[in-house]
């Protein structure tokens, strides 16, 4: 008997795309960036993909969507992409210090955490300045205000 594999990443994305953040969460459902290969400086798209919620709903490119951002932490660092759909935040981030490490999303509303979908398991992420330079998603302005939960 064939066992299946279990450290796969689980992820929303077509073959035919790159995986650009995916992991299950604690709630047993998969959360996934997903983009066009290859995605450039002015070409391609990015999008969020969990059970109930593609955006941008076009396959449009990253820049007009979605905003970047780093932390420095001591023995590590973090990175996140964030995007506004409605009264909704979503932030997609991962971090790394010292003794911890953390991947997920938050969610808010008017400022305020409403949900945190913290990865379980595998994990697949290119966030970080080198992917947000190369691909041009612009600094978030706010950035200092984002805290990993």
């Amino acid at each position: 008997m064939m066992l299946p594999l279990l450290f796969a990443v689980a992820s929303l994305c077509s073959a035919k795309e790159q995986v650009v953040f995916s992991c299950a969460t604690t709630t047993k459902k998969v959360v996934s960036l997903c983009s066009s290969s290859p995605l450039t400086a002015d070409a391609g798209y990015l999008q969020y993909r969990f059970p109930g919620l593609t955006f941008p709903a076009t396959r449009e490119h990253p820049k007009n969507f979605f905003l970047s951002g780093t932390m420095m932490f001591s023995g590590g660092g973090g990175a996140y992409l964030k995007f506004t759909n409605a009264d909704y935040t979503y932030a997609v981030f991962t971090g790394i210090g010292k003794g911890w490490e953390k991947e997920g999303v938050v969610v808010q509303k008017a400022g305020k955490q409403i949900a945190y979908l913290q990865c379980k398991g595998p994990l697949t992420s290119q966030l970080g300045p080198d992917f947000f330079d190369r691909v041009k998603i612009p600094k978030d302005p706010n950035e200092s205000n984002f805290e990993i939960p």
